[in-house]
């Protein structure tokens, strides 16, 4: 990831098998500014689903032919998207090590699929770079995983699985402890928030100032139009603010917070401490006392504060009451 942060778009099941729905997500994610995008493939759909599943039935109308699924990945690759995938059973995982293996920037290992073996060690094949979906998970279970790929894990990628996710259950503090932890690894922030909340597009700012760089969000055509996985689902409009936002975070270059180092503003706002200032008209030439030192405020990068001795230097040229002693004028 060379750029500041990478944002793409999840599509999930909103298609509901429609190809040209599919389609229009992706032309939309691209006019959004997102750099990549993600897919659920499956191939094999009775190899994943069990007929006992309650969802059996209405859920494999969102099943999408393997030309089709071409067809959808050639045209994100036309239209500049890196293609993120999950794949959902043995022939999309045959398919990812063979003849779709040019396609495939990321494949992503959702905090669902880490004690899957088969799936694991078809991903390892791959060689493919990994996002390592880490919501829920213990720190235990992420290291087995990065011990198991190795470098092949590019991303950490956090974000509570709940749908939707209420602000209160985010637990988004994990950002910075996770880059804490592992400094080595570009961490992401997967927002499942709903999309008519304000936190839907503020989260991922937050996310970026707490060390975030790399985000995911559900995209869908119409907002609140009931579809598979809508809640969490956000315009090409609202993805557009999203990244806006973050573009702007990135030019202004806004750092990941440390306790040993302020950022601009920070520095500014300590310059309106109380700096030394002379007590009275004097000449340059004379030198300063205790008596001719008074601490005022005065807002500036110049000056000395308390903690400076500037008693028994000399004058370098006049210098009216109330005015600061600098490093220019002392000597």
């Amino acid at each position: 990831m060379t750029n500041d942060f990478f944002f793409y778009t999840e599509t999930a099941f909103i298609h509901q098998g429609n190809v040209d729905y599919m389609m229009q997500l992706v032309k939309a994610s691209a006019a959004a500014g997102a750099r990549g995008i993600k897919f659920q493939v499956i191939l094999d759909y009775d190899a994943l689903i069990s007929k006992a599943n309650p969802n059996y039935d209405s859920f494999k109308v969102a099943m999408i032919s393997k030309s089709d699924w071409e067809k959808i990945f050639l045209y994100a690759r036309e239209c500049g998207l890196d293609i993120i995938m999950i794949l959902g059973d043995a022939e999309v995982a045959r398919c990812v090590n063979n003849e779709w293996k040019h396609l495939v920037r990321y494949i992503d290992i959702a905090p669902a699929g880490f004690i899957y073996q088969p799936s694991l060690d078809a991903i390892k094949q791959s060689n493919i770079d990994v996002i390592l979906g880490v919501g829920g998970r213990t720190k235990n279970e992420i290291d087995q995983k990065l011990a198991f790929f190795g470098g092949q894990v590019k991303v950490l990628m956090f974000g509570h699985q709940a749908f939707p996710t209420q602000l209160h259950q985010s637990a988004i503090g994990k950002i910075p402890l996770l880059a804490k932890a592992y400094p080595e690894l570009v961490i992401g922030y997967a927002d499942h928030t709903p999309y008519n909340s304000v936190w839907s597009r503020q989260l991922h700012s937050v996310a970026y100032m707490l060390g975030a760089r790399c985000f995911e969000k559900h995209i869908g055509l119409t907002e609140g139009e009931e579809r598979f996985d809508y809640m969490t689902a956000s315009s090409e409009d609202s993805l557009r603010n999203m990244i806006t936002d973050m573009n702007e975070l990135a030019e202004k270059n806004v750092e990941i917070p440390c306790l040993d180092k302020l950022n601009a503003s920070e520095v500014k706002y300590t310059a309106r401490q109380v700096k030394a200032v002379a007590a009275r008209n004097m000449e340059a030439g004379e030198m300063i006392t205790e008596k001719d030192i008074h601490y005022k405020m005065f807002e500036g990068d110049e000056g000395f504060d308390y903690c400076t001795n500037i008693i028994g230097k000399k004058l370098s040229v006049s210098l009216q009451a109330d005015f600061p002693f600098t490093a220019a004028n002392i000597i």
